[in-house]
């Protein structure tokens, strides 16, 4: 977007001016006046996208390919965090254990709040979703980011799967990361 920007400017820049004095009329100038009033609309609307992608937060997700220590420790601190939150508020509904496996992204920001949690494999039982999403945000915050993180992201996406055994303990799973967003910061990520 940068470089389409440069070359737009370089493309407004090289046409020659208005001129009172030319005929207004004539086909060359309303030519050359439309040429340069779509160029400052397609400017102006590069420009625009540019600072909304630049107001948007730096996400890095995290998957078993990471190499970085950092985000590997960041990373088993916060799975211990919920297996604890959920192995001690093991989920229950009307009485009943709810056992099952599901895989979630968990967006982390860079306090360690959680700011979505999103099912992205359901276990098939909508109460334990809803009660995973839960532990997850209970469990939460999880640390600030140390300087390094910061310099690479405002926020982490973590794909973990979470399985809720019959031993009523909660086992959490570094996984591939499912379809990162558009624009988003791609990073490779270990557990």
């Amino acid at each position: 977007q940068q470089q389409l920007l440069a070359q737009m400017r370089r493309e407004l820049a090289l046409l020659p001016p208005p001129d009172p004095k030319r005929d207004q009329g004539a086909p060359e100038e309303r030519s050359l006046e439309e040429k340069r009033r779509r160029l400052v609309e397609l400017l102006a609307e590069i420009e625009k996208r540019i600072n909304e992608e630049n107001a948007r937060p730096k996400k890095r997700y995290i998957s078993p390919a990471t190499r970085e220590e950092v985000y590997a420790i960041y990373y088993d601190a916060l799975r211990r965090k919920i297996e604890a939150r959920g192995t001690r508020d093991f989920p229950e509904y009307r009485g009943r254990k709810l056992y099952g496996e599901l895989t979630m992204n968990v967006t982390v920001d860079n306090q360690g709040r959680v700011v979505d949690a999103e099912i992205v494999r359901g276990s098939g039982e909508r109460m334990l979703d809803q009660r995973a999403v839960a532990i997850v945000r209970a469990a939460a915050p999880f640390g600030n980011f140390n300087p390094a993180m910061r310099k690479q992201a405002d926020q982490i996406v973590i794909t973990s799967r979470f399985r809720f055994t019959r031993d009523e303990a909660l086992e959490a799973t570094l996984l591939p990361n499912q379809a990162p967003a558009a624009g988003a910061t791609a990073g490779n990520a270990q557990s």
